[in-house]
This record gives C-alpha cells, structure tokens and sequence, in this order.
C-alpha cells in the first residue's frame, strides 16, 4: 500500500519525528511504499531522501504550516491510498472531506476529549490513539471504531548503562549525588510538563537537608509561542542553576538545577545514544504532566532501568510500571475544552525524598518489552495495514 504520512521530519527529536524514523524502515520491510508531508524539520521543496537506507519523498507544506491547503495535491502526486497524520488534529481543516481515506494517528490528553478533537476527526476513516485511555474517551465521543497503535522504544539504545560512565559522557557531576531529572518539552503555558509543581517540590526538598541535583533536559526560555520562564522562576525560588557547557566552574559548582548546553537544544543535536546516557545518569525520572497523549520518555526511562514518577491520569496510568503514579489534587480547564490534571508539590517533593534514600529499585519492568518497535509493529500496526489494504485496495 502507498502510505503518505504526516509528522515531522525523521530526524528530529520529538515525539511527532521519531515514531517516523523507526517506524518506516519496517513498514517498507513489510512491502508498503511511504511518502511524508513534514510540518517541522524540512521545507522548501519535495526532496528524496533516505531513512536508514529506506527511500523517502518528503513534501513540503505550502502557505499553510500544516498542509491544509496542499494536503490532497501531495496525497495525488503520490498516489497515496491513505493518509495517516502524526499531529495535533486541532489545527487539520476538514481532512474528512478532501476526498482521500484519512486516519489521523493523535494524541488525546484531556477528558473528555476537546471538542476542537472532535469536530476536527468529522468524516476521518479511522482514529488511531497512542493508548488504551485514549481509546476510551474516544469510544465515549462516539468513535467505537477507534484503534490503539501506541509509540515504541529502541530497546537496543534504551537499556541499562553504567550510572557513573554515562554521568561522565553526559558531564554531570561523578561524586555520586542523588541526581533527579525531566527530559520534556518547554512549550506549552501553563506547563503541561508541570516544571514550576516540580521547581517548587524541589525547592522544598533543598530546604528539607535535601542534597542531590536536579536535570532539566529542555530549554529554559519557551520553545515555542508558547511556554514558561524556566530562569525566571529559579531566580525567585533563589536556586542556584547552570548549564553542561557553562564556562564559569563556580556556577557549575554550586549548581543545584542544571540544563543542557542551550544550543545543543536549539539545534536539536541530543540523539537517542546521549539521552540513553542522560536517562542512565539519573536515580530517579519525574514526569509528573498535568496530561500525556502518550509519554515517550516515561518509557525510554525505564527501559534504562530508571524509576519514574508520573501523574495518575490519561495514558501515563497504564506506562507506569517501575514507581510512583501521583494522585492528582485538582482538575484544570484546558482553553482546548475538557480536564488535566495538577500534580501535588507534597507528593512530587516526597518521591525526591524517597529517591534519595534509595526507596525506588532500579530495574527494568517486564512490561516494557511490549513497546519494542519490532514488537508494536507486528501487533498492531501491520494487523491495522493489512485490513485496510484488504478494504481500499
């Protein structure tokens, strides 16, 4: 079948690229030719290129960013027979009526599901969501024939390193502190990630004799148009922050917060090797969103053996098998139309506590080896291919 997707560019690293750049090579194994419109990470021209010696034409977007207005021009120079998106819905202009079958492949991360979802899928063939949660919402929207497709893991990247090698690939500090960290976006206002709960728990954790550091792998002015003041918010907490390359040894020294190089960030230079390392370097993963269409690095965490916190709502309830699942302590309104959910500060700050005392086993659960990309692929992606093959062909 000739698929055209719809994501960012293989080679970025987000979770709108790299699902891409894993999964097409298998896809093409298994006999399907692929096209992409990519949204970030490419434009200008239609170019032919290759993912991991897998040929790939990548359309560029037109006036419009996200392809509404070129979407079934690129669809028919392909001879596409379906179209799978791998984006927020929200922003797509009535895909359902352009004339070609359309699945969009997206998260879901309030409940209920937003109504600009809703209205957005109107006509689409099938709705592909990143969790069983997801599913559900969707089902009570009225979408019965929703289907789970979930993200993958490298398993082969994504496993158990030396905590003190891979402290000093990555350059945090070897003298065997208590290292806590996030790997996540800064993009969203208010932070979805919920960076300022954690600051604050992480305030009161150095208050309470707390002595380890904390990892930020993001930037700290907003990535997008959206985001937070990551400096301003330490400034008045009074903690002390720094960067991997900061050039001034007595900022790095009494650092309790640390970034990454901030131009590595930008440029998007961190591959899935360093944050193995990065993952590994850490006691202890906080990823306590107020909401998670899927959770990519809750899962690469503990596939390095780390434990995680999470929040006990949308899809981070079922990815949270080596841990702590946080009871939230209040719904938010989202602008988009249904609840998130608010971590505690208390119970952020007492997982930190924990972790220090080495309350949290480092081991990798068995439940992981479900999210191999072999594994995903084989279970739920050729199955869905092969149906709607059999109905469009």
């Amino acid at each position: 079948m000739r698929i055209m997707f719809t994501g960012a560019a293989p080679w970025v690293n987000s979770g709108y690229g790299k699902p891409l750049r894993y999964l097409i090579p298998r896809l093409h194994e298994a006999g399907h030719e692929q096209a992409l419109c990519a949204f970030y990470g490419w434009g200008g021209t239609v170019t032919d290129t290759e993912i991991s010696g897998v040929p790939l034409t990548i359309y560029p977007s037109a006036r419009d960013g996200y392809f509404n207005d070129i979407i079934e021009h690129h669809m028919a120079a392909f001879e596409a027979d379906v179209c799978i998106s791998l984006q927020d819905v929200w922003i797509l202009k009535n895909w359902g009526s352009k004339g070609f079958p359309w699945c969009p492949w997206l998260p879901v991360d309030t409940q209920p599901v937003s109504p600009a979802i809703v209205n957005a899928i109107e006509g689409c063939h099938t709705p592909l969501v990143w969790g069983d949660w997801a599913q559900r919402e969707l089902s009570n929207a009225g979408w019965m024939n929703t289907r789970t497709i979930p993200f993958g893991v490298d398993l082969d990247i994504y496993k158990p390193r030396n905590r003190d090698a891979s402290r000093a690939a990555i350059g945090l500090p070897d003298d065997g502190r208590f290292i806590a960290g996030m790997v996540a976006a800064n993009s969203s206002y208010p932070s979805r990630k919920s960076f300022p709960e954690v600051l604050i728990a992480f305030k009161d954790y150095l208050d309470r004799d707390g002595t380890g550091m904390l990892y930020l792998h993001t930037t700290i002015t907003p990535k997008g148009r959206a985001g937070i003041d990551l400096q301003g918010i330490l400034q008045s907490l009074g903690i002390p922050w720094s960067t991997l390359d900061d050039p001034d040894p007595e900022r790095v020294k009494y650092a309790k917060v640390m970034f990454p190089s901030q131009h590595q960030m930008w440029c998007g230079t961190y591959n899935d090797n360093i944050l193995a390392d990065i993952y590994n370097s850490l006691d202890l993963y906080l990823a306590p969103s107020q909401a998670e269409g899927f959770g990519i690095p809750i899962l690469e965490a503990q596939a390095c053996g780390i434990p995680v916190i999470t929040t006990n709502n949308t899809s981070m309830t079922e990815l949270t098998f080596n841990g702590r699942c946080l009871k939230p302590i209040q719904r938010m309104w989202e602008a988009e139309g249904g609840w998130r959910h608010v971590p505690s500060v208390g119970a952020i700050m007492d997982a930190l506590e924990c972790g220090e005392c080495g309350d949290f086993e480092r081991r990798v659960p068995d439940e992981v080896a479900a999210f191999g990309w072999d594994v995903v692929v084989e279970r739920d992606f050729l199955p869905f291919l092969e149906e709607l093959e059999d109905e469009l062909c």
